[in-house]
């Protein structure tokens, strides 16, 4: 309920001047005529006081802004689009609003209509409406702050004004001066490389590597070391992992099958390489998004690396939602990753608390909407497939030449001589079949089964060629047309003819015998060949085609056969036998043509091979998507207005026409997102490369910078470096080079109490800040040290688990190892909702949600696992077999156990101690205890 105070006239008039232009429409004014409606029926539940669905009516401008839908409450100039005419005059008396009323009278409907189809009146609300952005530290343009002036105050230390001489040392020198802290000494050379192998690499210093730094009394001799750390490909794996974290990326499906991928992996490899190489962070960014535009097809690897659920049903509305979530997940990996935004939260409705409508949301799920989970062949460049459709040509023809020559032991002599062909084509098979044939005029072209392996019929893809040109492509003009198709979600007449390969896009008949899928050619063609499969990726064999005809036509009505099974050996599933030819029974000119002919035929079969050599790789699947609507409260069954593709309009103007092609809208996003006038990015990897050297960012929510993230520790330096990213060429080397150069970093780490008591996290860096190694880390030390190592690089991974080959996979980890387990730990396969029986105690990420920075728990089975596994157990016998090998007396062994395992000699009384523990019990477990201690698991 409302109360007014009827003004003065002097008032009155004053504000009549005033809300004239604003509010008076043709008549009608919005606080005499309009704001008494919405008293009446619908300020109760949204005014002040109360605001159902975060919407208010008692202002223009409330009404402009909307509620937490992201419906357009008025859109100025069009009743007729806008949401509040659209629910006062619905025709369902439960979806019609007021509720539980009486409908609105029609006279006062025609005044709302008539308020809001003014478009000038609204002027003013929206410019208010622009005015109230919101204003938040992330969101503000990068600016290269001035590096602090080192303090003239005389009670500054040495060591503290030395800190102007590097950029980071200054800003955080700063910092300390304010808490009353001075920064740690320098920590010694034996810790400060071990500190510098561990965060770099993941691995510990070789004693041989620890001699020569501490042996290299130059000036610049840390620089080297930094560089040459820097430079070897133990850098990329280990900074991999912490990547692989952050996009959720996993090699099985996820949910309740967990199925494998067996294809995924080449995402972590170029991941890794991407950091050896140095890629320029903006191009990292452009590539995982958009690569396949630009010859980088495993970089999209990023957009699918999260879990799928593969069990598809009949249910129309269960395939609704299982999309949404595929969406979402893509849509809400790229905003934390890169941006460090929740895109996620606007689904339903607006963000609650960063200026992200839900609108949005859904234009930036227009962006995506053409991305599937799936496999595909990393494409040939155009020449490349011209030539194999040539060479595929070639060897057909050859094989035709080569019949009469054939062996055939039931033959006679009179046979062999006549040139008649007498044998069978290949059976069919469930990849690629080629059908081949004299040139013929055709605008039609259908495929018709009698007959398969088993169920009705499916075809991956229909191609059909005119010379070496697929003119069957739906991108081409070609249309497709079926006696029936099987109702799923999958498979779909439209995947016929889209140029895209497997079970996912694949078409199924609606008839087990009889079906025919047809293509009509935009024009008429003189063709050659057909080219079709069941599933060129290999995984699926059943619902092959084994009885079939292939007819054209020119005008739909006549039809003639081009080419059938008839001609095919019976179908099989064991592979096919090589052919034989018979040289030997035909005269010598007749054979020495034959010899000549099988001799191109095996030189062009080696050929094709080696040119068609093609790797499989998880990264997705693209196709041109239809419209997207913004869905009411994130509901797939309620769809309200079409969205374009297009950004995040607080942030950037960027919006694409509705029609774009499906490349075009992400490269033009991911362009937005890597742009050096985009604050967020450089950001977010600066904050993340911290948090990954000292344990902390500078925000310490690494993938939220929006307004419920916390604030940086070190603003200043967190932009200093970030501009420093952009104007390095996006060098994220440059960064660490810079980070670990300063004397911030190689700070002594012990604690002292003062500086406890004012900041106990060392989160304002007055020493550098100890902790644990990761999972990963830890195993990759004990092989190590143990000198087990393998130090392979990329491919396909080992696997933790032994499996049982269901439907529904179960995983077991394994109770025994050998080598080829003992690869790093980036290259053990992960395994979504299972943990690594030994290491995934020590927090390890379960690969379903992005992980933006690990717990680092404490808890007894980390410790049993250290003590009792197999692995360790196994490992602590390798390390003492390796000090046998390597050293001679007690102590020398001691000595050298020390130095792999701590990188430094042991004190006297250490020696002395570790001797007493195997005099007293064995060598093996003086080496468990090495292997158990907190000096070799801690970032000293």
């Amino acid at each position: 309920m409302s109360i007014y105070l009827r003004p003065t006239w002097i008032t009155c008039l004053s504000l009549g001047l005033l809300i004239m232009p604003t509010h008076r429409v043709l008549g009608i004014d919005y606080e005499s005529d309009i704001l008494p409606i919405l008293t009446q029926h619908c300020i109760d539940c949204h005014g002040a006081d109360t605001s159902e669905a975060g919407l208010r009516l008692d202002s223009m401008l409330a009404v402009l802004k909307g509620g937490d839908s992201g419906e357009a409450t008025v859109v100025p100039g069009a009743s007729d689009r806008s949401y509040l005419i659209a629910r006062v005059t619905h025709s369902d008396p439960s979806k019609r609003m007021p509720p539980d009323s009486d409908p609105i009278p029609d006279d006062q409907i025609a005044a709302l209509q008539q308020w809001i189809n003014h478009a000038p009146a609204w002027d003013i609300a929206a410019a208010q409406l622009a005015d109230q952005t919101v204003k938040h530290w992330a969101f503000e343009p990068l600016v290269r702050p001035a590096v602090p002036a080192a303090s003239d105050d005389p009670g500054v230390t040495p060591s503290t004004a030395k800190a102007s001489a590097h950029p980071i040392d200054a800003f955080v020198s700063a910092k300390l001066r304010d808490l009353g802290l001075q920064p740690s000494a320098t920590a010694d050379r034996e810790k400060l490389i071990r500190r510098l192998y561990f965060v770099m690499h993941g691995l510990p210093p070789t004693p041989t590597e620890v001699a020569d730094f501490l042996s290299d009394k130059s000036e610049n001799a840390w620089e080297t070391l930094v560089d040459r750390v820097l430079a070897n490909q133990r850098y990329g794996e280990r900074w991999a992992t912490h990547w692989l974290d952050i996009v959720r990326f996993g090699e099985t499906t996820g949910f309740e099958t967990n199925r494998e991928r067996p294809n995924a992996w080449p995402y972590r490899d170029w991941v890794i390489e991407s950091f050896n190489s140095d890629k320029p962070y903006n191009e990292f960014v452009i590539q995982q998004i958009a690569g396949d535009t630009m010859g980088q097809d495993v970089a999209t690897g990023f957009l699918v690396a999260g879990p799928n659920d593969i069990v598809k049903g009949r249910d129309p509305l269960l395939g609704l939602m299982q999309r949404q979530d595929e969406l979402a997940d893509i849509i809400n990996t790229t905003g934390t990753a890169f941006l460090g935004l929740t895109l996620g939260c606007a689904r339903c409705h607006n963000h609650k608390f960063d200026p992200i409508t839900q609108s949005d949301y859904y234009a930036l799920q227009a962006v995506f909407a053409g991305v599937s989970h799936s496999e595909r062949p990393l494409p040939l460049e155009p020449a490349a497939e011209a030539k194999l459709a040539s060479i595929d040509k070639e060897i057909s023809l050859l094989k035709q030449k080569l019949e009469p020559f054939l062996y055939d032991p039931n033959r006679s002599a009179d046979d062999k001589n006549s040139g008649k062909p007498k044998v069978l084509r290949e059976p069919v098979n469930a990849r690629v079949n080629i059908e081949q044939f004299q040139p013929v005029q055709a605008r039609f072209l259908r495929f018709t089964i009698e007959a398969t392996n088993q169920g009705q019929p499916c075809i991956d893809e229909l191609e059909i060629y005119s010379g070496v040109q697929n003119v069957a492509l739906a991108s081409r003009g070609a249309i497709a047309s079926s006696s029936g198709d099987f109702v799923h979600p999958l498979h779909q007449l439209a995947h016929i003819n889209d140029g895209r390969h497997g079970n996912d896009h694949s078409w199924i008949s609606s008839k087990a015998v009889g079906g025919w899928v047809q293509i009509e050619l935009p024009d008429l063609h003189s063709i050659d060949s057909v080219k079709w499969g069941r599933d060129r990726t290999g995984r699926y064999g059943d619902r092959l085609a084994t009885d079939y005809r292939i007819e054209a036509s020119v005008d739909g009505s006549s039809w003639t056969l081009l080419c059938s099974s008839d001609d095919r050996q019976p179908f099989s599933l064991e592979k096919p036998k090589e052919l034989t030819y018979d040289f030997a029974a035909f005269p010598d000119d007749h054979a020495k043509h034959g010899r000549q002919l099988h001799g191109e035929l095996q030189a062009l079969v080696a050929e094709r091979e080696k040119l068609a050599a093609r790797t499989m790789v998880y990264a997705g699947s693209f196709s041109q998507p239809g419209p997207t609507h913004r869905l009411y409260r994130g509901e797939p069954t309620a769809p309200r207005e079409a969205i374009a593709p297009a950004a995040i309009k607080s942030l950037t103007p960027l919006s694409l026409p509705a029609d774009s092609p499906e490349q075009a809208r992400r490269l033009a996003l991911a362009n937005w997102i890597a742009d050096p006038t985009n604050p967020l990015t450089p950001r977010v990897i600066v904050n993340r490369l911290w948090q990954f050297h000292f344990g902390t960012g500078f925000v310490d929510t690494p993938s939220d910078f929006g307004m419920s993230g916390t604030l940086p520790s070190h603003p200043e330096l967190l932009d200093f470096l970030a501009v420093e990213l952009i104007e390095s060429g996006w060098s994220l080397k440059h960064i660490h080079r810079l980070i670990l150069t300063s004397d911030t970093w190689r700070q002594d780490s012990r604690p002292n109490d003062q500086a406890l008591a004012i900041d106990a996290t060392s989160r304002m860096l007055w020493r550098f800040p100890p902790r644990r190694l990761e999972a990963e880390a830890i195993r990759d030390s004990m092989l190590a040290v143990t000198g087990k190592l393998d130090t392979r690089v990329g491919g396909p991974g080992f696997s933790g688990f032994e499996i049982e080959p269901e439907n529904v996979r179960h995983y077991f980890p394994k109770k025994s190892y050998g080598p080829d387990d003992w690869r790093r730990m980036i290259y053990m396969t992960k395994v979504r909702q299972e943990r690594d029986s030994v290491f995934g105690v020590f927090d390890c990420p379960d690969f379903n949600q992005v992980v933006p920075k690990r717990t680092r728990s404490t808890t007894p089975l980390q410790a049993l696992n250290l003590l009792n596994s197999p692995f360790v157990l196994q490992q602590a016998d390798f390390l003492v077999q390796r000090l046998n090998v390597e050293a001679k007396t007690p102590e020398s062994k001691v000595k050298l156990a020390f130095n792999l395992c701590f990188g430094r000699d042991p004190v006297p009384v250490e020696t002395q101690s570790s001797i007493e523990l195997i005099n007293e019990t064995n060598w093996h477990a003086f080496a468990r205890a090495m292997l158990n201690a907190n000096e070799f698991v801690l970032i000293p």
